[in-house]
C-alpha cells in the first residue's frame, strides 16, 4: 500500500507523525513524507523518505502575534462550547487558522502534483496540514488527520469552530474539484480518554510513543548516556521551556526557589539559560517526581506515559486547555502565563506561588496517585502498530467506519 504522509513543520508536527509513519514502513508498506523544502532534513534524519510539496513564505513561519498573546477567561471546555468566547479570542483562533489555510494554499499545487504522480492510497497528515485533506479530496482517496496530543480536536478550519469552513479553504477545495464541507474521515488520537473533551469527529486512541532522533541538524549525536538517577534522599524535578526568549521571571523564581530548598532542577530547552541541553523530555523523566512546562501535547503525554506530575504555566489557548485538562484530571496544576507578567515585585510574588504549588505536587500523594492513574491509562491505548493493521485491512472502509472504533 502506498501511504502519503504531509506536514509543514519539523518539530511537534512532524514528531508526532514519525511513529506511524516507521509502523507502516515495517508492516511493508511504502512511505513518503511530503513537506516544505525546509522540513526535508527532518524528514531524511528520521529515517523517511522526503518529497517537495512546495515553499513556504517566510512569513508564515511564526503564528501571528494576536494568536500567541490572547488574553481573557478561556473555559476548560472552550472547544466545544465556541459561544463561551468572546470576539478577541475568536478573532485569535481566525487568526491561526487563517494562517493554517495560507500554508496549505502554499503546499497544495505541489502536494497535489506529487500525489497525482504517485497515486497513494491513503493520506495521512497532521491536523494544521489542511492541503493533506485538499490532496485526498483530489484524488478521492481517504484522508486521516494526526493528533498531536491536544485535550481536543480544536477545528480552526471552521469559521467560529463550528460553522462552514474559512473561506480561504473552500476557494482552495473548489479550485482543486472538491467539496468544500471534505474534512478527514478519521482522526487518530494519541490522548488518554480521561483528558480528551468529546467531539462529533470519528477517533481511533493511538498510544503516544516519544521520538527522537538519534542526529541534530549537523549529523552530530544529539545526545548522550542517560542521566543517572538522583542520588539517595535528593529529589529531582524537570522543567522545560520551549520559547526562545526564555520562562518568565516568576517561573525562573520557581525554580530557585526550589533548588534552595535541595531539589535538583533539570533543565531543558530554552530554560537551560545557557547550560548544555540535558536531552529529550521522555528520557529524563524516569526519576523526576515533577515536571513543570507549557502545556504543550508531546510534553503533556510524555509526563502521562512515565507517571509524573505537571504543573504547566501556559501561555497560549491551547496550552492553557491542556493544563486545565490536566489539572482536572488531579495528575497536576495549571497556571496562565498571563497571570505571570508585570513588574519585578509581582513576579517574585508570582514565582513564590508557583513554587508552592511545585512543593504541592512533590508533597501531596493524591497528584501522584492521579498521574499513575493517568500513565495506566495511556500506557493501555494501542499502539502505531495496530492503527496500521486498522488503516490498511480495507481503505475503503475508512469512510464506513462506526464513530467509535
Amino acid at each position: 500500500m502506498r501511504v502519503l504522509f504531509t506536514t509543514w513543520a519539523p518539530g511537534g508536527h512532524l514528531v508526532a507523525l514519525v511513529p506511524l509513519a516507521r509502523a507502516f514502513l515495517a508492516a511493508g508498506h511504502q512511505v513518503r513524507v511530503a513537506v516544505p523544502g525546509g522540513c526535508a532534513a527532518a524528514v531524511a534524519r528520521a529515517g523517511l523518505m522526503p518529497v517537495p510539496a512546495g515553499v513556504l513564505p517566510r512569513a508564515l513561519g511564526t503564528p501571528p502575534p494576536v494568536a500567541r498573546g490572547a488574553r481573557g477567561i478561556w473555559p476548560a471546555d472552550w472547544p466545544v462550547r465556541p459561544g463561551v468566547l468572546g470576539p478577541e479570542q475568536h478573532g485569535a483562533l481566525r487568526a491561526l487558522g487563517d494562517r493554517w489555510v495560507a500554508i496549505a494554499e502554499a503546499m497544495a499545487q505541489g502536494l497535489v502534483a506529487y500525489a497525482r504522480c504517485w497515486q497513494p492510497e491513503l493520506v495521512v497528515h497532521d491536523a494544521s496540514t489542511y492541503a493533506g485533506t485538499v490532496a485526498a479530496a483530489a484524488l478521492g482517496v481517504p484522508a486521516v488527520g494526526q493528533l498531536w496530543g491536544s485535550t481536543a480536536l480544536l477545528r480552526l478550519d471552521r469559521q467560529r469552530l463550528a460553522g462552514p469552513p474559512l473561506p480561504g479553504l473552500a476557494r482552495l477545495m473548489r479550485r482543486y474539484g472538491a467539496d468544500p464541507a471534505r474534512e478527514p474521515e478519521l482522526w487518530l488520537d494519541p490522548c488518554p480518554p480521561s483528558l480528551a473533551l468529546p467531539s462529533p469527529e470519528r477517533r481511533l486512541p493511538v498510544r503516544f510513543v516519544p521520538y527522537e532522533s538519534p542526529y541534530d541538524a549537523a549529523g552530530e549525536p544529539s545526545y548522550g548516556p542517560v542521566r543517572p538517577g538522583p542520588g539517595p534522599g535528593r529529589i529531582r524535578i524537570c522543567a522545560v521551556w520551549e520559547d526562545a526568549a526564555g520562562p518568565p521571571e516568576a517561573v525562573r523564581v520557581a525554580l530557585r526557589a526550589a533548588e534552595a530548598r535541595g531539589v535538583e532542577v533539570v533543565r531543558l530547552g530554552s530554560a537551560a539559560e545557557g547550560r548544555p541541553p540535558a536531552g529529550p523530555l521522555h528520557r529524563m523523566l524516569p526519576g523526576c517526581r515533577a515536571v513543570l512546562h507549557q502545556g504543550g501535547g508531546a510534553a503533556v503525554l510524555a509526563a502521562a506515559v512515565a507517571g509524573v506530575p505537571q504543573l504547566i504555566v501556559a501561555p497560549r489557548p491551547e496550552q492553557r486547555l491542556n493544563g486545565a485538562r490536566v489539572a482536572l484530571t488531579g495528575a497536576g496544576a495549571h497556571t496562565s502565563a498571563d497571570l505571570l507578567d508585570g513588574s519585578p515585585r509581582t513576579a517574585r510574588a508570582a514565582g513564590a506561588q508557583l513554587a508552592r504549588d511545585l512543593f504541592a505536587l512533590l508533597e501531596q500523594p493524591s497528584y501522584v496517585v492521579a498521574a499513575r492513574a493517568l500513565r495506566e491509562e495511556a500506557r493501555s491505548m494501542p499502539g502505531p502498530e495496530a492503527a496500521v493493521a486498522r488503516l490498511t485491512t480495507r481503505p475503503e472502509d475508512i469512510r464506513k467506519a462506526p464513530h467509535a472504533w
